[in-house]
């Protein structure tokens, strides 16, 4: 066995599971088939015999099924009998005449948690590596191996459908409350726990010990999921959050609550028929191939470096400093204290100023204790971690210092100037603007080689992305420094070439933008809104902009109106909404709409400061127009940047647009949703928004040439 390794002692068998040459199990077809042959000599051990199950590898259990194999299902028949194989391999083992055990020491996801399904009993490791999971959904599949079947029968309807339907992971802790697992032991001992565990399922005492204390509450079981009644009103609730959250395109959740509804009154063996019949449709979809897409990229961008050279290391940080403890400042100090656990001093000009920073801070830490993100203690300790100064002592220990003061770049570079002549040599300092010149910044060092930008989004401890812009003289060891201390904060880089608004916000301004040319053309703001939406995005244009804050917003349109033109054009209200300083957006309660406690209205104010033209005509397919009109202004900005080598290809663009702005992920990705559309057709619509609207909507030379060559992005 290649795979596998079976080992008998004293009526407990211990098979290891370990594929030679590869970091994590995976369960490939070929691993299937021999574990498959396998389990026959299993059935032939005594029925006195214990089987124990574990993995070889350090820290993971089974990462799942073959992500590749699964993006090769290109019809339902074959989706259908790879489903049905796998099941019935996981029904031999849950047919085994004695005592089974999944030792899950690490990650079990996916089909790695459905094999374990499938075994009488499981324990886990106490590791912080430990995650349990079926994140199927997340690829726009079902779990097709059992997991929407076993699952709710072994920890019930209320337990298991939070689990199936957002493919959310749990810890060990939380699988033994919810009776996934039925013990936890501690990693260090975790082999000879084990052993101890099949040793006590060799005894009829041992076995009765272990069930009574997996029993669910009676009163759960019987007076609701046991009740016809109560089945129907968690699967009504379940569904009616789904449909809200999904809007229609995502089909893999309904779908795996269907599966969960068809299977859990009537016999295992039909539930995994229909579960099969339904992962057949969904396997072979666009949409779970965009999803299937963004999951290899993501996969790709977490083995990214920031150079090729293995022998550069990055810097060690061990302290930091926030210059500027407002809204994005404090977050970057929250991040750095949670996730890095460094001491971090937060400085500002005033008290007044720091305070405030504190307040933000423990906003952000009781949003997620409410949220079970993280623990009132980890907060606590967290806070300790950060201290906050109106003075320069102490910026001189620090590793990395971050600049996030106002959007004006002399200010910046003055502050720039004054930080570097207090730091160590060593020491990387960075800016967090958003869109100006980090070359520019670069001229007021004596030490350009450890400065670039590092542009984190709002709000800080939500936003997954992070823009990496070094500068003309940035060292590689300070960009794979910053890259790592990144994927520290838990954060997705990107390196961007510096232009004004580098990649995120030179192809978001423009939608913005757009969405205001249409109000002024007779669009409403809620038809405006509500068409994105409808798209995809998780908030229309109008809405973000609110969210954004106009007085942030301001600034940046003006820079990029400086830096690219009339191809950025300013609407005219824009100018208009600025000089009314209480109609910031959502900080002031006031902008496009009118926020009064979580209810939101359009402002009248708008349309009097706006003077609507209407100039749309009636038959106009508003819906299309204005998608079209907000979507394709994006995509043509995105050619441009990869025209400049902004960034350096299709498939980083679709990563960063999904986690930047939202870009809808069952698209595939910008780039990814225009090859799928078609250039040519794009093109066409662009030529005839440009013969309507002017040169913001001129096509870019690289969309021209894949149009002329009937290439696509992907081809490049």
């Amino acid at each position: 066995m290649e795979a596998f390794k079976l080992v008998y002692q004293n009526n407990i068998a211990t098979l290891t599971f370990d594929v030679p040459n590869e970091k994590v199990n995976i369960l490939k077809s070929n691993y299937m088939k021999e574990f498959s042959v396998l389990i026959n000599e299993l059935e032939k051990l005594p029925k006195t015999t214990v089987l124990i199950f574990k993995s070889g590898k350090p820290d993971s259990f089974i990462v799942g099924a073959d992500v590749n194999e699964i993006n090769t299902m290109d019809s339902q028949l074959l989706a259908f009998e790879k489903s049905r194989m796998g099941q019935e391999i996981f029904n031999k083992i849950q047919n085994l005449p004695y005592p089974t055990v999944a030792a899950i020491n690490g990650v079990c996801v996916g089909g790695g948690l459905e094999l374990a399904l499938a075994f009488k009993y499981r324990v886990a490791s106490d590791s912080d590596k430990t995650l349990l999971g079926l994140p199927e959904v997340k690829l726009g599949i079902i779990p097709a191996l059992g997991g929407t079947q076993r699952l709710p029968r072994l920890i019930g309807l209320q337990s298991a459908l939070p689990l199936i339907l957002s493919g959310k992971m749990i810890d060990a802790k939380k699988a033994l409350k919810i009776k996934l697992v039925d013990a936890i032991f501690a990693k260090e001992f975790f082999d000879e726990k084990i052993l101890a565990f099949g040793k006590k399922l060799l005894t009829t005492e041992g076995i009765k010990e272990i069930e009574n204390q997996r029993k669910l509450k009676p009163f759960s079981r019987k007076l609701i999921e046991k009740n016809p009644l109560g089945r129907i009103i968690i699967f009504n609730k379940a569904e009616k959050e789904l449909k809200a959250f999904t809007k229609g395109k995502y089909p893999a959740p309904l779908a795996a609550l269907e599966a969960v509804k068809q299977g859990f009154t009537t016999s295992l063996e039909k539930g995994l028929i229909n579960e099969a019949k339904i992962f057949s449709k969904l396997a072979p979809s666009q949409t779970s191939k965009n999803l299937i897409h963004i999951f290899f990229l993501q996969e790709d961008l977490k083995k990214f470096t920031g150079s090729r050279d293995k022998n550069i290391k990055p810097l060690k940080i061990e302290n930091a400093t926030i210059i500027g403890a407002g809204f994005m400042g404090s977050g970057i100090a929250w991040l750095l204290s949670q996730y890095c656990e460094v001491p971090v001093r937060m400085k500002d000009l005033n008290q007044n100023a720091v305070t405030k920073g504190f307040k933000s801070i423990k906003e952000i830490s009781f949003e997620l204790i409410k949220k079970h993100k993280i623990s009132e203690h980890e907060s606590n300790f967290a806070m300790l971690r950060i201290s906050g100064t109106t003075k320069n002592s102490g910026i001189e220990k620090s590793d990395f210092i971050v600049e996030a003061i106002i959007e004006e770049i002399e200010a910046k570079k003055s502050m720039l100037n004054s930080i570097e002549q207090l730091v160590k040599k060593e020491a990387i300092i960075v800016s967090n603007t958003s869109s100006l010149s980090i070359s520019e910044m670069a001229k007021s060092l004596k030490f350009p080689e450890r400065f670039a930008g590092m542009h984190f989004f709002s709000p800080v401890h939500k936003m997954p992305l992070v823009e990496i812009i070094p500068g003309e003289k940035t060292s590689e060891k300070t960009i794979v420094t910053l890259i790592q201390l990144s994927k520290q904060l838990k954060k997705v880089p990107i390196i961007v070439k510096n232009c004004p608004g580098f990649l995120i916000n030179r192809v978001l301004l423009p939608y913005i933008n757009e969405a205001i040319f249409a109000l002024e053309e007779g669009f409403s703001i809620q038809e405006i809104d509500n068409a994105i939406t409808y798209f995809g995005m998780p908030v229309g244009p109008l809405l973000l902009a609110d969210e954004v804050g106009w007085d942030v917003g301001f600034k940046v349109a003006k820079i990029l109106h400086n830096g690219y033109g009339d191809r950025m054009p300013l609407p005219s209200i824009v100018s208009k909404i600025d000089e009314n300083k209480d109609m910031l957006g959502r900080k002031s309660n006031k902008g496009f709409y009118i926020y009064d406690q979580k209810k939101k209205k359009p402002n009248p104010a708008i349309l009097q400061l706006v003077q609507q033209k209407n100039i749309l005509s009636k038959k106009l397919d508003r819906q299309k127009e204005i998608i079209d009109r907000c979507i394709l202004i994006m995509l043509n900005e995105v050619s441009l940047c990869l025209e400049d080598n902004v960034i350096d290809s299709p498939e980083k663009v679709d990563f960063a647009m999904i986690m930047g702005i939202g870009f809808p992920p069952f698209h595939g990705g910008i780039c990814r949703y225009a090859d799928q559309r078609g250039i040519k057709e794009i093109v066409n619509r662009l030529t005839e928004f440009e013969s309507k609207y002017g040169i913001r909507f001129t096509p870019s030379k690289l969309l021209v040439e894949l149009a002329k060559s009937n290439k696509t992005f992907y081809s490049m």
